[in-house]
Parts: C-alpha cells; sequence; structure tokens
C-alpha cells in the first residue's frame, strides 16, 4: 500500500448512545468531541458544544463503542505491511504482536503514528523464545534456550533491544522456563505466551506470566464417554486442545483468579483444528488479501494430513466442546479473559476475525457486554493503560461508530458506520479504499 497522510480533522459525533463495557447502563443522546488525538469532550448532546468547523458525524440510530485490540496476532507475516490497515478498516484500533522482526515492526509503528501507513497501535515482543530451532522457511525470528544459561541470556536480550514484552513460546524444559520467568522478574518486564506440560498454567501464573495463550496445557473435564471419542484425536488434536482428566480443575481457576493471569483463548483456532482444516483456502473472502507466499506459510503452520484420519473430526469436535466449557468455566471462575485471533491465521483475516472470536466467547457463557470488554477495557488493563479501553475526555480517540447495537449480539460489531483511529477518521469510502488496497497488494495486476 503506497505511503498516505492523513490530516487530523476537529471531529464531532453527535446525538450517539455511547457504550462503556464496564457500565451496564448506556448513555444515549451523547456528542463526543475529537480535537486532535484525543478526546477533548464527552457529554450530553444538549449541553455540548459542537466547535465551529467541526466535522460532523449524525449519530442518531448509531453506537459509539472504545476502539478494539486483538491481543494475539503475527503482524510481520509475509505481506504483514499491506495487511494493517485490515484492523482499522474492522474498528481494530490496536493489537499485541507476538512475534517479529523488531526493528521492522517498531518502523511501522513509527509511520504509524506519524499518520503515513494506516495501521493499529502496536504492543510488540519481537522474537520470541523457545525450546527448539523452527523451519527456517517459516521465517519466524526466535531465541533457542535449551538450558537455564541460554533462556536468562535470552530474556536479557530482548530486554537490552527495548521489547515491550518477552514472550515465551513451547518445548521449553521446565528449567529453561523457569529461568526465563525469574530473568523477567528480575528484569520488571512482562512476560506471557505458551505453556508447555510438564510446566502447568497454575505454575506458570503462580511464576508470574501475565497471559496465557491458546489454553495450552490446560486439561479438560471429561466424562467417560468424552474420554473415549478424544483418545481417537490426533497427536496435534490433543497437544492444542488439552488431554482429558476427571480431576476438578476448579481450584486452579480460583488461583489464576486471584493472580489475575490474564487467558487468551483465540477458540477460532482451535475450531479449525477441531475441524482439520486448512483456516483460510484460496478463493474464500480471506484469501483475496493474502499472497501466495503468506497462504503457503498457513498450510505449514497448520501441520495438518491431507485427509483427516478416522474418528480425528469426531474427536476434535468432542475437545472443542470441552475447551468451550473451559472459557466458560474460567469466565465464572473470575479469570480475566483477553480476546484474540492469531491473525492471520483467523478466519476473516486481520481486524475482522475478532467478532468470530467474540461470538464464540459469548457461545461459551459470556454475555455480549463481558465479550466486548475482552476487547475494549480488559487490554487496556492488562496494559495499565489508564489512556485505552473507555470512551472519555482525555482519553486517546479510538473510536468506533456503530449502525446497530452490540449488546444485542456480538455479530453487530460487523455493522460499522465510521472508525476513529488515533484521531483520524474512517468513514465507509475511506475503509473501502483500504480493502481495496490489501487485495491489489496482495495480486498485483497482471497476475
Amino acid at each position: 500500500m503506497p505511503a498516505i497522510t492523513l490530516a487530523l480533522q476537529l471531529l464531532a459525533i453527535t446525538h450517539v448512545t455511547l457504550i462503556d463495557p464496564d457500565v451496564s447502563a448506556v448513555r444515549r443522546d451523547m456528542t463526543i468531541v475529537v480535537r486532535g488525538t484525543h478526546v477533548e469532550a464527552v457529554g450530553a448532546s444538549a449541553t455540548t458544544t459542537v466547535p465551529a468547523g467541526a466535522r460532523v458525524i449524525e449519530g442518531r440510530g448509531k453506537y459509539v463503542i472504545p476502539g478494539m485490540w486483538d491481543m494475539h496476532v503475527h503482524a510481520d507475516a509475509s505481506g504483514g505491511r499491506a495487511l494493517l490497515p485490515l484492523f482499522v478498516a474492522a474498528g481494530v484500533t490496536g493489537v499485541r504482536d507476538m512475534n517479529g522482526s523488531l526493528s521492522r515492526l517498531r518502523g511501522w509503528q513509527r509511520e504509524i503514528a506519524a499518520g503515513t501507513l494506516v495501521g493499529p497501535r502496536l504492543v510488540i515482543s519481537g522474537p520470541y523464545i523457545i525450546g527448539r530451532d523452527l523451519p527456517p522457511a517459516l521465517g519466524m525470528p526466535y531465541l533457542r534456550a535449551s538450558d537455564e544459561a541460554s533462556a536468562t541470556r535470552g530474556v536479557d536480550s530482548l530486554v537490552a533491544l527495548g521489547v515491550d514484552f518477552v514472550k515465551v513460546h513451547g518445548f521449553l524444559t521446565p528449567t529453561a522456563y523457569f529461568a526465563a520467568a525469574r530473568a523477567a522478574r528480575r528484569k520488571g518486564i512482562t512476560f506471557a505466551g505458551h505453556v508447555t506440560l510438564p510446566v502447568t498454567p497454575l505454575q506458570a501464573s503462580d511464576s508470574g506470566q501475565r497471559s496465557l495463550e491458546h489454553l495450552y496445557a490446560f486439561l479438560n473435564e471429561c466424562t467417560p464417554a468424552d474420554s473415549a471419542v478424544i483418545a481417537r484425536g490426533i497427536a496435534l488434536q490433543r497437544y492444542v486442545m488439552g488431554e482429558c482428566t476427571s480431576v476438578s480443575q476448579q481450584p486452579m481457576y480460583a488461583r489464576l483468579a486471584r493472580n489475575r493471569t490474564w487467558v487468551t483463548p483465540t477458540l477460532t483456532v482451535q475450531r479449525m483444528l477441531a475441524e482439520m482444516r486448512v483456516p483460510i483456502v484460496p478463493g474464500d473472502s480471506t484469501a483475496q488479501f493474502y499472497g501466495d507466499s503468506l497462504m503457503l506459510r498457513l498450510a505449514m503452520e497448520m501441520e495438518l494430513p491431507p485427509t483427516p484420519p478416522p474418528g480425528s473430526v469426531a474427536a476434535g469436535e468432542a475437545l472443542f466442546a470441552r475447551r468451550m466449557a473451559l472459557v466458560g468455566a474460567l469466565h465464572r471462575a473470575g479469570v480475566p479473559i483477553l480476546g484474540g485471533t492469531d491473525a492471520p491465521l483467523a478466519v476473516g483475516g486481520p481486524g475482522a476475525g475478532i467478532v468470530g472470536e467474540l461470538e464464540l466467547l459469548v457461545q461459551s457463557g459470556l454475555t455480549p457486554r463481558e465479550a466486548l470488554r475482552t476487547v475494549t477495557t480488559e487490554p487496556a488493563r492488562y496494559l495499565a493503560a489508564d489512556s485505552l479501553g473507555t470512551v472519555a475526555r482525555g482519553k486517546v480517540a479510538d473510536l468506533v461508530v456503530l449502525d446497530a447495537d452490540p449488546l444485542v449480539q456480538v455479530t453487530n460489531l460487523r455493522r460499522i458506520h465510521a472508525v476513529v483511529a488515533n484521531g483520524r477518521v474512517f468513514d465507509a469510502a475511506a475503509r473501502e479504499a483500504l480493502f481495496q488496497a490489501a487485495r491489489r497488494a496482495a495480486r498485483p495486476a497482471g497476475r
């Protein structure tokens, strides 16, 4: 996508219904004034002055929510720069990036802040720490940690590089994992990521890991009938979606809640594994934005057999049902949940995939309001960012204007009227231009 400059506009959204995900009551007939990159005023339309010269968005019959966050993405994929605008077009104004070239991501971050590149706010891990070598074809930067010394060096190196947080990936021995945890605590830096058995989610939480990704290493509470069906699943399904136990996991959930450990389920990723299918295939609505090299990488990452083995789909369905039940149980126990999609692996693609994740969270037992919190107020708490997560005077101007109420059903989050990202307005025409540019980047003329 060519570099563009988006001028900041004085903006007023009038007579709109304002939704604060943390508050049960909505505020009707409100006016929001944005000046520069921040919210200048929020108040009743009858008493809030619209500044002279402001661009006005008429908000009658519309709803405003804070800009959403996708808390598990991999933006530094093949063609990733051209995909960044898709997040904004879908109302996702911030992302937590879980692996990539730190220098490249920081460069994009500077361009986004300057208004020469459309994209979300980036919170960046850079290379992750993993316990084995990865195929070079995947193109993922990483630091291998096989023992205490290499794990400690890995954390120290990442801190010296200036990452926002440290991500631990899989295949770490307990010795390497706990060394990385100690080093992160000593350096005072957040660490997050995967949990690899025999390390348990409880041990990771007690070690200070701030978020646990993909539900890795969580056991499923299963009936004997469940266990018999699940036993026929392939090893990858059981690795990602867990094994069965008849022992109650409730004490662990209560401990995670006391520790304020966040969980990022990425249920959309688990569902596609349950169904034994690659999430994005040529010709579908998401593939129009993806170049050939990215499509190849996604197929490599899934490592699925060309034909599902007998019983694997039924096992996957049973495992996914247990995973949904697990998320509901975590939520009821008070464990904070973060919405994340693993984009670009997400069905729907960067940005748009977050709504599918929220749909699954609602099916797991969250209300639409609670699901909305996982991509607004909970990310703000997780990041300890007081300027994010709500729409109020002095907050950053990240807003989504919707044509329908997301508290009635979360699918209404797809009914976007306009997005305000860091004070810059993207109406229907501007959003369509972002989609068109991403299509052109994926399929250049002549191909």
